[in-house]
């Protein structure tokens, strides 16, 4: 088959695989919808709790399966919103029949404003997974232990502690004084569509460019800001919409019950929800309906008498064994299916690929960084001073580096090289000392920010999200530049053009060779079109073509920007034919040509560990 034809079938079924993400559910809706005016009405009941369950669960899978955070503290947002948007339900409701009106808005703003909270002290204290997780797990205990004990009254609503608040309205959507009461099955059928609203409104948040960016946040924290993104923002906005979901969860559950008590909060609802994500499948958003609907259903079932009185145990066992043998969840499981169908879009990645280095295209890419680039800049250091306990990495360090010429950074193990360009690109903040761009200090700006300025940086280790396409990874960084879609995809195909890649596009980032995987963090940075860019050893893994080409490239983008890189390479260094610094226990060396440097008896002693200057 021709290679036009396979790629064009790959296209298909990745489409056709997309579409599934939407269209299953949209039946399922249907299905349930058509399912609600026959059911026996207590099934009818009973499964509105499954579905409101679901919703929580969703809640969790957009911070755990789409964000990377696990959270135990969805019940405490889900209570929250339960009780105030019952509280509004119970006041307000009398003046216009219709209950939801007030208990949804309610509940959602309380649960996504509590969540705000919390993620705020979470991510901005830049706590570590385990530290957050336990602090959402004990903010949920707080609450549980306050609901207790906590009694007020708030207008006809009375929360009594123990005792809950009672005498919480039915689902009611008619708008009329004291209107009829709902069946069983018409609120089961009014909890769907709410549902489904919720379900809809995430999966397409999620396929946004809002939603790529908290993948790729998930995928690789750092490098997303990196690339200039304000992660933090972003893992505050999704845990307050996370918190949002919450909340409409936790006011249908008022409604459905007509009574809430402190037992909402309890540790055996916090730990359900994650189980509810496991079983139907983590980061599928469709995938806690699912598990919500299966443990409900088998508990219904097991519940009835099916295995006289044993249903805790058989509960437990099957929950286990779907855990361990369905890993990625029930839905999980049908997308690695499905994909074994489809092509096998990372064969491409065995295919040979190099920098179609060339004056035409690189014209293109200067081209498309100038028209989104800033003008000229420098990066300056005065007396920078960083230090790890008793080791001083970068002891007053004063350089400055300009466009014309690449600066490289040389030195033995332990030098300070990645320091001193960590330090400038805000990884690590100094004790001392200044940093700046042009004439702007920068010292404690956060690295987004650099970025944003112009600043372009690669760490040692290629950084690449390995579960996007090359594609996809190129894309991600041209729209972090300045948020324009149409300036992400020309800058994004000319990179892809100039690194060879075209056969690449759909593979996974993860299924490239190591250096394969440098040359695409390098097209990121360019897609950035930064007017400077620290390269910590990019020629490490590649062949001694790629870095033929890559001096090539580093001599031609230092006409028109800034590049300071750190190499061990001397052969690569040397082909720079730029300015060399050789940093020595934190310190300035020695400086001058790479010839110069080598004829150097002090620079030899160093790195050959002799005489005086060792």
């Amino acid at each position: 088959m021709a290679e036009e034809d396979v790629n064009m079938d790959i296209t298909m079924n990745q489409k056709l695989y997309n579409t599934s993400g939407w269209l299953f559910p949209a039946l399922f809706v249907f299905a349930g919808l058509a399912l609600a005016g026959s059911i026996d009405p207590y099934l009818a009941y009973v499964a509105t709790s499954w579905i409101i369950f679901g919703i929580l669960g969703l809640s969790l899978d957009v911070v755990w399966g789409r964000g990377g955070f696990l959270s135990l503290g969805q019940t405490a947002f889900y209570g929250v919103g339960g009780y105030l948007g019952s509280v509004a339900a119970i006041n307000l409701s009398p003046f216009t029949g219709n209950t939801l009106i007030w208990s949804l808005p309610v509940g959602a703003l309380s649960g996504a404003l509590l969540a705000a909270c919390l993620a705020w002290i979470i991510f901005y204290a830049r706590m570590g997974p385990l530290q957050s997780t336990i602090l959402s797990y004990t903010f949920t205990l707080l609450l549980w232990s306050l609901a207790q004990t906590f009694k007020v009254e708030i207008g006809s609503a009375v929360i009594g502690g123990d005792n809950g608040m009672s005498s919480i309205p039915s689902v009611a959507t008619d708008f009329a004084i004291n209107p009829e009461p709902m069946s069983l099955n018409s609120v089961f059928a009014v909890v769907i569509v709410i549902a489904a609203f919720c379900y809809f409104c995430t999966y397409f948040l999620m396929k946004s460019h809002f939603g790529k960016v908290v993948d790729c946040i998930r995928l690789d924290d750092q490098k997303a800001e990196l690339l200039g993104y304000d992660i933090r923002r972003y893992q505050l906005i999704t845990f307050s919409y996370s918190g949002a979901i919450a909340g409409i969860a936790g006011a249908l559950f008022g409604a459905w019950s007509n009574y809430l008590n402190p037992s909402i909060f309890s540790v055996q609802e916090a730990l359900l929800v994650p189980i509810y994500v496991l079983v139907g499948g983590i980061s599928t958003l469709a995938g806690p309906f699912v598990g919500a609907i299966m443990i409900g259903g088998l508990s219904f079932w097991l519940g009835g008498g099916a295995v006289g009185g044993q249903t805790t145990l058989i509960l437990g066992v099957t929950l286990i064994v779907l855990v361990l043998f369905l890993r990625n969840g029930v839905l999980g499981a049908f997308n690695l299916l499905w994909k074994r169908i489809l092509p096998d879009q990372n064969d491409a990645a065995l295919q040979s690929s190099s920098v179609n280095f060339c004056e035409k295209k690189l014209a293109n890419l200067q081209k498309a960084c100038a028209e989104n680039a800033r003008q000229s800049m420098t990066l300056s250091t005065d007396k920078a001073y960083k230090k790890f306990g008793g080791v001083v990495p970068v002891n007053e360090v004063s350089l400055a580096f300009s466009a014309g010429n690449p600066y490289a950074l040389i030195g033995p193990n332990g030098a300070g090289k990645s320091s001193f360009l960590k330090t400038c690109a805000g990884i690590y903040l100094p004790e001392s000392g200044a940093v700046f761009l042009n004439n702007t200090e920068i010292t404690h700006k956060p690295i987004f920010q650099r970025v944003k300025l112009g600043m372009g940086i690669k760490n040692q280790k290629p950084q690449v999200f390995g579960e996007k396409t090359v594609k996809e990874n190129l894309w991600i960084a041209g729209y972090a530049s300045n948020r324009d879609e149409k300036f992400a995809n020309t800058i994004s195909e000319i990179v892809l053009d100039f690194l060879g890649f075209e056969q690449q596009r759909n593979v996974q980032a993860s299924a490239l060779s190591h250096g394969q995987q440098q040359w695409l963090d390098i097209g990121m940075v360019l897609c950035l079109a930064p007017k400077v860019i620290l390269l910590d050893e990019p020629a490490a893994g590649m062949t001694n073509d790629e870095t033929r080409q890559l001096s090539e490239l580093v001599k031609s983008l230092s006409k028109y920007m800034t590049v300071l890189l750190v190499e061990h390479d001397m052969d690569f260094v040397r082909s720079l034919d730029g300015n060399v610094t050789v940093l020595h226990m934190g310190s300035v060396f020695a400086e001058g040509s790479v010839e110069s440097l080598r004829e150097d008896e002090r620079v030899l002693d160093i790195y050959l560990g002799r005489k005086e200057y060792a």
